[in-house]
């Protein structure tokens, strides 16, 4: 590409940064881990393509394999839901008291 060979030092730092991103606890990782599943959040509440337009900082340049995977993740959220909705309403009904239930249908409103 033209451009200078690295030096010794920033090739060996370069080389450490790498290795350390595969540790569970480095901290541009958990950042990156954080934004990501901010998307996909985003992704649930106002649909891939308008995530897209707001999307985190530092994720740009895996745009179009975020745009699959927030696809992919809506669709499973959402046949998820159709499948087992019945199932969890149940469920739910019996974890949320009467009272419960009927202050958040009247804030719905």
């Amino acid at each position: 590409m033209g451009l200078a060979t690295l030096s010794s030092d920033n090739t060996a730092s370069l080389i450490g940064q790498l290795q350390n991103i595969a540790k569970k606890e480095d901290c541009v990782r958990t950042v990156i881990d954080q934004r990501i599943h901010l998307f996909l959040k985003c992704c649930l509440v106002f649909g891939v393509q308008r995530s897209l337009l707001d999307l985190p900082g530092g994720l740009t340049l895996i745009e179009a394999e975020l745009a699959e995977l927030g696809q992919k993740f809506v669709s499973l959220t959402r046949h998820n839901q159709q499948v087992f909705g019945p199932y969890y309403a149940e469920i739910l009904k019996t974890l949320v008291s009467p009272a419960q239930a009927l202050t958040t249908k009247v804030e719905s409103l």
